[in-house]
């Protein structure tokens, strides 16, 4: 990587000169990312910009780059892409600080924080289809939930699903699966959370890591956001900012072929959805890419999980499962690599 650093450095301020710009002085690393994207900051004399290593064969940088423009030309505060090399994988793009929403929530801010990243969320939902957007059908839907099964349950905790478990588990993906299409599909940023987002000095919201977005159901931006892993609401917080998001869904028109005593429960299953990926995709993460700085986030994901399934009387037995039989392997799997 040290390597691919200096190439990276060399590039940008190679593209800068080309801009008649200034060019870096220091490069630095910056957070570690659950993708195989590599990000820096180059830093000027007056300002810094930000170096991007997103390796072609593995990262969905024309997606980036597009998306970037679209959003830009629709007023979501996403950076803008100064410079990208397609071969090389490397980008140089707008610098929009260090004030991420994963460091800045607290029980103090909150409320105003989530109020300004709602108002950016519902300017994606009421954003047109851009070109070339990938649909989250059926057939992802399932095979995203199915990343549960078979990274987390049977390679991470080495699990055997007896028949009956099987059953358990395919009742849940159906009921899910029936939830997640009956609620209205709109432009989502995938993953809103607060590692994505971003304050910015005049108080508006940076969206960052747009390039997985899709048209998919109007809760799963709504659950990324509320149902963080960085921050946890209180229930009372956290169903007072669901009922801003649908409250301003509501007067754009988004939710008008929804009936209201439907949101919560189209929220909660939204968000096993979501959740069932994320156990899924970490424990892939660990496992396939020795990428392992994610896996505290496992026990918070399964918390999710456990705390939604107990709420409803169809889930009852997906409740004792995870209850009885996943959650003490997850705490075994957790020690031994402590």
């Amino acid at each position: 990587m040290y390597e691919k650093k200096e190439q990276l450095f060399e590039w940008c301020n190679s593209s800068l000169i080309e801009l008649d710009q200034a060019i870096a002085l220091s490069i630095s690393p910056l957070r570690e990312e659950a993708s195989f994207r590599k990000y820096f900051r180059l830093n000027r004399k007056k300002d810094s910009i930000i170096g991007v290593y997103s390796p072609p064969e593995l990262e969905s940088n024309k997606e980036f780059i597009s998306l970037s423009n679209f959003f830009r030309k629709n007023n979501i505060r996403v950076p803008k892409v100064l410079m990208a090399s397609s071969e090389l994988g490397f980008m140089m793009i707008e610098d929009f600080g260090d004030d991420l929403y994963q460091f800045k929530l607290n029980k103090t801010n909150s409320k105003d924080l989530y109020a300004a990243a709602i108002n950016e969320m519902i300017k994606i939902h009421c954003c047109s289809k851009p070109k070339n957007i990938s649909l989250l059908n059926k057939g992802k839907c399932i095979s995203q939930m199915h990343l549960f099964e078979k990274w987390f349950l049977k390679r991470f905790l080495g699990f055997n699903l007896s028949k009956e478990q099987n059953s358990i588990l395919n009742k849940v993906y159906k009921i899910i699966e029936e939830i997640f299409f009956n609620q209205p599909q709109v432009l989502c940023h995938f993953d809103f959370e607060s590692r994505n987002l971003l304050l910015l000095p005049n108080g508006d919201v940076g969206v960052l890591d747009f390039q997985d977005a899709v048209i998919g159901p109007i809760f799963l931006d709504p659950v990324s956001l509320l149902k963080d892993l960085n921050f946890r609401s209180t229930d009372q917080a956290l169903n007072d900012c669901l009922e801003m998001y649908t409250s301003s869904a509501e007067k754009k028109g988004l939710l008008s072929n929804l009936d209201e005593e439907n949101y919560l429960r189209c929220f909660d299953f939204t968000g096993l959805q979501r959740q069932l990926r994320i156990l899924g995709t970490l424990s892939r993460l660990h496992l396939r890419d020795g990428k392992s700085h994610r896996l505290p986030d496992l026990n918070k994901t399964l918390n999710f999980i456990s705390e939604t399934a107990s709420r409803y009387e169809e889930l009852q037995d997906f409740f004792q499962l995870v209850q009885k039989k996943i959650f003490p392997e997850l705490n075994k799997a957790l020690r031994i690599l402590k």
